[in-house]
C-alpha cells in the first residue's frame, strides 16, 4: 500500500506555487457553469484521488441516477450544481432535494452509498443547505451528508492534491508568478500594459456592438491571461474604470462620489455577493484617484489578498461597461461613442510601474 511519503504534494510546495494554483481555480470557477463546472470538479477530484475517483455520465432516460461522480473505496457519491448564469438559493435547495430523492430511489443506503455530497459553484455553503443536509442525515442515520462550496473544494485541493496528478490536470505554473507576492496596488506614474488594454477595448467594443462570437472568444483569452498575471489586469481595469468615470464627470451624467447604485448594479450584472464584497473597493479606488482628498468614503484595501485582487478586478471590468451604459441611458449618447472617449482617457492617465 503506497505511503504519503512516496509522493509529492501541493501542500508541501512554496506559498507562491499554492497561490498560483488557487488563482487558477478561482478563475475557472467564475468561467464555468453546468457541465463545464462538473468537468472542472472531475479534474480537481482526479488531482486528489487519482483513479479512485470515477466521473459519471448521463444515459438516455435514466440520466445519471443521482450521481455525478463517486469515490470507489469510500462509497462517496457527489451531486454537482452550477447553474448558468446565476446561482439562486431557492433553486439550489430544490435541486438538492431532487438529487437526494433520486439517490434514495436508485441506490441502497448504506450498502452502496456511505456519504452523499452536494457540490455548489458558490463561495460558501448557505445555512439552509446545511439544514437540508442535517434533515437527510436524520432520515438516514447511517449516511453522512455534506455540502461543499468553492471554498471547500479549494481547501481540499490545496491540502490533498498530489503533484503528479495535479500536473496532468492543470499543468505547471510559471516561475514569473512568484513575482506576484506580496501584492500591492498604488496608482503612480507609468505606462499602461498595452496588450491587455487593447484586448479590454476590443472586448468592450464587441459587447457593445453585440458581436457575441468575438466577445466570447476575447473573454476566454482574457480569463486565460488573468490567471498568469492578475496584477497587470488589475491596472488595466482600474484604468478603464477611471476613464469611464472621467467621461461621466465631464458630461455631468451622474455624481461619481454618489453614483446611482441600483441602475449601475443592474447594468453590470454583478451577483449580489460580489457586489457586497468588492464594489466599495472597485469603485472607491478609481474615484479616490479622481477626487483625491475630496473623496470622503472609506473602502477596504486590497493589500496582499489574491481573492480580493481578482474579485475587484472582475467587478471593475463589469463596472466599466455598466458605467458606459448608465451614462448612455442618461445622456442619449451612443455607447460606442462613449467607449471611444473612455479609450482616449485611458491612454492619457498614468498608473503604477509594471
Amino acid at each position: 500500500m503506497p505511503k504519503r511519503s512516496d509522493f509529492e504534494w501541493l501542500e508541501d510546495r512554496s506559498d507562491w506555487i499554492k497561490n498560483a494554483y488557487r488563482l487558477k481555480l478561482e478563475v475557472e470557477y467564475r468561467r464555468t457553469h453546468g457541465t463545464s463546472f462538473q468537468l472542472l470538479f472531475d479534474r480537481i477530484m482526479r488531482s486528489i484521488h487519482g483513479d479512485d475517483y470515477i466521473a459519471t455520465a448521463t444515459y438516455g432516460n435514466e440520466g445519471d441516477l443521482g450521481c455525478d461522480g463517486f469515490l470507489k473505496s469510500r462509497k462517496v457519491f457527489f451531486a454537482v450544481y452550477s447553474p448558468s448564469p446565476y446561482f439562486r438559493l431557492a433553486e439550489a435547495r430544490n435541486k438538492m432535494k431532487a438529487d437526494f430523492a433520486r439517490l434514495e430511489e436508485c441506490w441502497q443506503i448504506p450498502k452502496q452509498v456511505k456519504q452523499w455530497t452536494f457540490v455548489i459553484n458558490y463561495p460558501g455553503a448557505h445555512p439552509s443547505l446545511l439544514a437540508l443536509a442535517q434533515e437527510f442525515e436524520e432520515r438516514h442515520p447511517e449516511l453522512t451528508v455534506a455540502v461543499w462550496s468553492r471554498y471547500d473544494l479549494t481547501q481540499q485541493f490545496l491540502i490533498f492534491a498530489r503533484m503528479d496528478l495535479l500536473l496532468s490536470e492543470f499543468g505547471s505554473v510559471e516561475q514569473k508568478v512568484q513575482e506576484l507576492a506580496p501584492l500591492n496596488f498604488v496608482p503612480e506614474d507609468t505606462a499602461l500594459p498595452s496588450d491587455e488594454a487593447t484586448l479590454t477595448y476590443r472586448r468592450l467594443s464587441a459587447r457593445i456592438r453585440c458581436q457575441k462570437v468575438d466577445y466570447d472568444q476575447l473573454t476566454n483569452e482574457w480569463l486565460d491571461q488573468l490567471s498568469h498575471d492578475p496584477l497587470r489586469w488589475m491596472m488595466v481595469h482600474f484604468q478603464f474604470l477611471v476613464g469611464a468615470m472621467a467621461s461621466v464627470g465631464m458630461a455631468g451624467s451622474f455624481a461619481i462620489e454618489d453614483p446611482p447604485l441600483r441602475r449601475l448594479k443592474f447594468e453590470t450584472g454583478v451577483a449580489d455577493f460580489a457586489w457586497r464584497k468588492y464594489f466599495k473597493t472597485a469603485w472607491g479606488g478609481p474615484a479616490s484617484l479622481i477626487f483625491q482628498e475630496d473623496y470622503k468614503k472609506e473602502f477596504p484595501s486590497i493589500g496582499g489578498d489574491i481573492d480580493m485582487l481578482i474579485g475587484v478586478c472582475l467587478v471593475q471590468d463589469a463596472l466599466t461597461l455598466g458605467t458606459i451604459r448608465v451614462h448612455s441611458r442618461i445622456t442619449g449618447l451612443w455607447e460606442n461613442e462613449i467607449l471611444e472617449e473612455v479609450w482616449s482617457h485611458v491612454t492619457e492617465i498614468k498608473i503604477h510601474p509594471e
